[in-house]
């Protein structure tokens, strides 16, 4: 039986959306269900990263600067192979970040209060010395800018915030989307950023955990027609990287 509380926020839910949250339950529980039996109809391979990037002398030294800055981009994740093995760091490189791991406990995905806000960008700035860094944060109060480093506000909940921020971006290098975790989230950033890339250019889905999986099986096989997609296991999760252009990330 339902405690008051729960009657009440029920209600209240019904009162205001016209469904109530048993039905949403049920919805939410029925599509999961759907995308399980599709992932038995799909083929779609989970790379290893030591058969996809090379560690190499400049990713090494970003991973240096990931922990000066501290971040955790190289300590509890490998994902300075990526963006070493991707990034030409001598070359002058536009790269946007989603989620700039906020420090308030009280903003979704936060990294903790001893979060280090901005800590990519500022590696990623000094590793790459003719880069420019843009990035976006739901969080208003961890917004900064220092020398070739922007950042904005974005909600990737709501499209309408992705298209503004687009309209203040040039042609992007390279895209992060390490915010909020969720496959709606990470695909309206891929639907937002793909017409933004260069035309080498890539963007990298941060963070896919397991239980998120089935539904990037059935993703990746949808998205293959028209884009190149590649999930790869890195140290601790699963990554997602999507090309504009048909181009195989696999080492020969």
């Amino acid at each position: 039986m339902n405690t008051l509380p729960e009657k009440i926020t029920s209600s209240l839910y019904r009162m205001f959306s016209g469904v109530s949250a048993n039905d949403m339950r049920f919805h939410c529980r029925d599509l999961s269900a759907a995308i399980m039996a599709l992932d038995l109809h799909v083929e779609t391979p989970v790379g290893i990263w030591t058969d996809v990037f090379v560690e190499t002398a400049d990713s090494r030294d970003l991973a240096d600067l990931f922990n000066k800055y501290g971040s955790d981009k190289s300590v509890r994740h490998n994902y300075h192979v990526i963006y070493g093995s991707l990034l030409r760091r001598n070359e002058p490189v536009s790269i946007l970040e989603i989620g700039l791991g906020t420090n308030n406990p009280k903003v979704p995905s936060t990294m903790g209060i001893q979060g280090k806000p901005g800590a990519a960008e500022r590696a990623f700035r000094d590793w790459a010395p003719q880069s420019m860094i843009y990035g976006a944060d739901v969080d208003r109060g961890i917004l900064f800018a220092e020398e070739r480093i922007q950042t904005y506000f974005v909600d990737q909940t709501k499209p309408e915030t992705l298209e503004e921020l687009g309209k203040k971006l040039p042609p992007l290098d390279l895209v992060i989307d390490d915010g909020l975790h969720f496959p709606s989230t990470n695909m309206n950033t891929i639907n937002f950023a793909l017409p933004l890339l260069k035309e080498d250019g890539v963007i990298v889905v941060e963070d896919i955990v397991t239980e998120y999986l089935p539904f990037w099986h059935v993703a990746v096989a949808a998205l293959s027609h028209r884009i190149d997609c590649e999930l790869v296991q890195m140290k601790s999760e699963v990554v997602l990287i999507v090309r504009q252009r048909q181009h195989s990330l696999s080492r020969a």
